[in-house]
């Protein structure tokens, strides 16, 4: 087959930025139409930046190109007529060249991060394995449709880490998965490369941890509230609730339903990628992770409890505090200042060897969470909204331990209250009330 008409796509320079975008114009055998084509891209798409700001899902393009700030009068292709409607009809017609640094550059700074919108630690992913890592080792100025399978096997085998390598193959994947569905290449380099690769790694074990059992976690909470008090609400509620630790930060007072005993979940809390750098935290809230993260969690009545006398403490906080950040954060400094995600990391691997328990990550609490009402009678759809996930089956299959023991119990106040700090029986503990004027100077002088 072949091609009736053929589409211009041509260069847009940016003054302001010294940037140029490329767009393409619908075809009119009459001018005056075309032209009024013409004028109507130009104003839609002509001060939008990036590389392609108007994606055609035909490949009828013709590049009409030269360097975008010098004037030209016409453009010879230097290629027989008969390869290029060879390749049009096959579809293998590839309009650009790009490098392989221009092509990072569209695919992070303007597709993932303006189009899909990613996370500030997801940027910092992407921008290691592409610039630390496939840029300098294929070379800055290489054409993207040089690349070979066996480039990139090479630079991905020389990286001396496997969580740096793993992560690096699975962005190479999508990377050029991506110039391929756009028409930038025709041949996917990365299949053969990611494939031999993966002989070459070790086989990734599950994590598969087994939840602790209903004593530890009552002493891992009684010592926490006693040992490390910032850290004990925070800890109390990602346990208690299942959520993300960004999730957890992010809890207001005003999210709190105390009449129906309910959280709810709008916000997370983390570095906002388009932030400007004016603002004096770091820590801002964001969308939840997907929208499904916006969900409503019914908690035990004594955690109800805990946040009402944690709100007595924040109001006391206020009251003592100069410029206290009244930002109405559940969990935060003594000053009102949002807590940052990597704030608990020493202080819980601390907390964990005090209390002599296996060590775990953070987020092995949601785990628990899971395991601990599936295995006390919560169905799944109720446990995976709770939370936040797009079906049961995931839930289930991701974050169920099944080996843990059955507790005669089938509501969430009689789970969680019997890992409440107060109820643990220990001769040799002093269970202490955080909320004495004593304690609230002991805070302030820390």
């Amino acid at each position: 087959g072949y091609f009736t008409e053929i589409n211009p796509s041509y260069t847009i320079f940016h003054k302001d930025n010294n940037t140029f975008s490329n767009i393409w114009t619908e075809y009119n055998s009459d001018f005056r139409e075309f032209y009024k084509n013409y004028e109507k891209d130009m104003k839609e798409f002509g001060d939008k930046k990036g590389f392609i700001t108007k994606k055609s899902e035909n490949n009828n393009l013709i590049n009409i190109s030269a360097i975008p700030w010098t004037s030209f009068t016409g453009f010879n292709l230097n290629l027989p007529k008969e390869v290029i409607i060879a390749e049009l009809a096959s579809g293998k017609y590839i309009p650009f060249s790009y490098t392989v640094k221009e092509y990072f550059d569209y695919y992070l700074y303007h597709y993932m991060m303006e189009e899909v919108g990613i996370r500030y630690n997801t940027y910092q992913t992407y921008k290691n394995s592409l610039y630390n890592y496939l840029l300098p080792g294929l070379g800055e100025r290489t054409k993207l449709q040089d690349i070979h399978s066996s480039d990139l096997q090479k630079v991905i085998n020389d990286i001396p880490y496997n969580g740096s390598k793993s992560s690096c193959m699975k962005i190479t994947k999508m990377v050029f998965a991506f110039a391929v569905q756009n028409n930038y290449i025709v041949h996917d380099p990365s299949l053969l490369a990611i494939e031999l690769l993966k002989k070459g790694m070790p086989k990734k074990r599950k994590r598969n941890i087994p939840p602790y059992t209903i004593e530890q976690l009552g002493h891992m909470l009684l010592t926490c509230k006693e040992y490390y008090y910032d850290m004990y609400m925070p800890l109390l509620l990602s346990l208690t609730i299942g959520t993300r630790i960004s999730e957890t930060i992010g809890i207001k007072y005003t999210d709190v339903d105390f009449s129906s005993k309910t959280i709810y979940i709008f916000r997370q809390l983390g570095r906002d990628i388009n932030a400007s750098g004016n603002d004096p935290l770091v820590t801002q809230p964001l969308e939840t992770k997907t929208p499904n993260g916006v969900r409503a969690i019914p908690i035990a009545d004594w955690i109800s409890d805990e946040i009402i006398m944690k709100r007595a403490w924040y109001t006391k906080q206020k009251k003592k505090i100069p410029n206290f950040y009244d930002y109405e954060y559940i969990c935060c400094h003594c000053d009102g200042r949002p807590f940052n995600r990597q704030d608990f990391q020493d202080d819980f691997k601390s907390l964990l060897i005090m209390c002599g328990l296996p060590s775990i990550h953070w987020h092995d609490l949601r785990h628990f969470y899971a395991t601990k009402l599936k295995n006390n009678q919560i169905n799944m759809k109720a446990i995976s909204e709770y939370m936040g996930h797009h079906s049961a089956d995931f839930t289930d299959n991701v974050y169920i331990h099944s080996e843990d023991t059955v507790y005669d119990c089938t509501i969430l106040n009689k789970i969680w209250n019997e890992i409440r700090p107060d109820s643990i029986k220990d001769n040799n503990t002093v269970i202490i009330n955080p909320f004495t004027d004593q304690y609230y100077n002991d805070l302030l002088n820390r």
